[in-house]
């Protein structure tokens, strides 16, 4: 594994640990194989190289920024926009030391 892709899985992993421990977020939007694979899943482990469910970090070069896209689903007793916008400041506090200038965008993929 690449320099920039170890780099991108640590980012990711903590994107997805700070989002997931904002109030309001009931969890991380899975993806597919998430979906697929639930029952077996018993905690967090993914396979190497995998972002977790619901992040995404990319940059375009490495002179670049990182964008990082979080999508959410929220608990139904909370405020989509609030929740949303908690999650990108943690995310983006999170990370200053570590991708300082990283855009973040949050989606709230569903409520529940």
């Amino acid at each position: 594994m690449t320099t920039a892709a170890t780099e991108r899985d640590a980012l990711a992993d903590t994107v997805a640990r700070v989002a997931a421990d904002v109030p309001g977020v009931a969890f991380l939007r899975p993806g597919l194989v998430d979906l697929l694979r639930a029952p077996a899943r018993t905690g967090p482990p993914r396979a190497a190289g995998r972002t977790p469910a619901g992040v995404r970090v990319s940059r375009a070069s490495g002179a670049e920024p990182w964008e990082v896209d979080v999508q959410i689903v929220v608990h139904r007793d909370h405020h989509a926009l609030t929740v949303a916008r908690a999650v990108r400041d943690a995310v983006t506090a999170a990370l200053s030391g570590a991708a300082p200038g990283a855009r973040v965008t949050v989606t709230v993929t569903n409520a529940v």
